[in-house]
């Protein structure tokens, strides 16, 4: 009986799993998409600000009532020591 419901379970699991699907053309569009927006950004509307040695980029957005002043990220590119692979 243990051996019928072992081989039920296993059939069960290896069905069950779907194999990853071929997402290049979607990740492209995405990229794509996604570089046409950080191009669109005006310069004026970034900048970089420096706390505790670490750099930030600033997105300021225009105030109003649906809306924060803007967005701040850890810049990838970061020339704070702490941050480089030894």
């Amino acid at each position: 009986m243990k051996k019928v419901a072992t081989i039920i379970l296993l059939l069960g699991l290896f069905t069950s799993c779907n194999l990853p699907d071929d997402k290049t053309e979607n990740d492209n569009f995405e990229k794509s998409s996604i570089e046409q927006e950080i191009k669109n950004i005006p310069e004026n509307k970034l900048s970089v600000i420096v706390i505790d040695d670490c750099e930030y980029i600033i997105y300021k957005e225009d105030k109003d009532a649906n809306s924060s002043y803007g967005f701040m990220a850890h810049k990838g590119n970061c020339s704070n020591p702490f941050h480089q692979c030894k």
